[in-house]
C-alpha cells in the first residue's frame, strides 16, 4: 500500500511478520487481501477462481515473506508480482484467456438500480469488457494494477519488471485505445475536436 494508506503501519506488520509473528502475518494478509481478490476479479472474472487465485496468493505471499527485503511500497509490488503469476497461472490453466460475466462482477454502492438502470450498466460494461479485453495483456494488466488495486506507476513498474515511466506511457495508450474503441471519453463530444 502507499505511504498515505497506511504505508509505516504495513512497514511494522511486514517486519514483526518477518519476525515469525503469526498475528502480524494475518494482519499483512488481511490488508492486502481485497486488493489481491479486485484485480484478480478483474483478470479472471469468476469469483470463484478469483478466490482461489486469492488464496493462493495470500499462501505464496505467507511462503515468500521471510525473503522480502525492502520497505512498504516495493512490499506492494512484490505481493502484485505473486498475484500477476498466479492470475498467469490460473489462465494457463484454463487454456483460454479471462472471460468476464456480469453477473459475477460485484454491486458497487448501497441502492439498488432498477431494471432499465441495471440493463444499461450491464450493457456498458460488457462493451467495457470487451474493450478491455482487446487490449495487449501488458496495457490490461497496467491498468488493472493501476486502477483495480490501486498502485503507484512506480509498485506497477516493480511488479512488472519495467519502468515508472513506461508504465506512465503504456497506461496512456491503454486508456487512450480504450476512449477511441468506447467512441471518445464519457461526457465529450468526439466530433468537437477542432471547436
Amino acid at each position: 500500500m502507499r505511504q498515505a494508506d497506511g504505508g509505516d503501519e504495513l512497514s511494522g506488520l511486514v517486519s514483526r511478520a518477518q519476525a515469525g509473528d503469526a498475528a502480524a502475518v494475518s494482519d499483512v494478509i488481511r490488508q492486502v487481501r481485497g486488493r489481491i481478490f479486485r484485480y484478480a476479479m478483474a483478470r479472471i472474472g469468476t469469483r470463484e477462481e478469483a478466490e482461489d487465485v486469492t488464496q493462493e496468493t495470500c499462501v505464496a505471499l505467507t511462503e515468500a515473506l521471510p525473503r522480502f527485503d525492502g520497505d512498504s511500497g516495493r512490499f506492494t509490488s512484490f505481493v502484485f508480482g505473486i498475484a500477476s503469476h498466479k492470475v498467469l497461472m490460473s489462465q494457463r490453466a484454463r487454456g483460454r484467456r479471462p472471460e468476464v460475466a456480469v453477473a459475477d462482477i460485484p454491486d458497487v454502492g448501497s441502492t439498488v438500480p432498477g431494471p432499465l438502470e441495471q440493463a444499461e450498466r450491464d450493457d456498458a460494461l460488457r462493451g467495457l469488457l470487451a474493450h478491455l479485453d482487446g487490449l495487449p495483456d501488458r496495457h490490461r494488466d497496467v491498468l488493472l494494477l493501476r486502477v483495480v488495486a490501486e498502485l503507484s506507476a512506480e509498485e506497477v513498474g516493480e511488479a512488472l519488471g519495467t519502468t515508472a515511466a513506461n508504465v506512465r506511457v503504456i497506461q496512456h495508450r491503454a486508456l487512450a485505445s480504450l476512449r477511441a474503441g468506447l467512441g471518445g471519453a464519457p461526457g465529450t463530444d468526439s466530433t468537437a475536436k477542432g471547436a
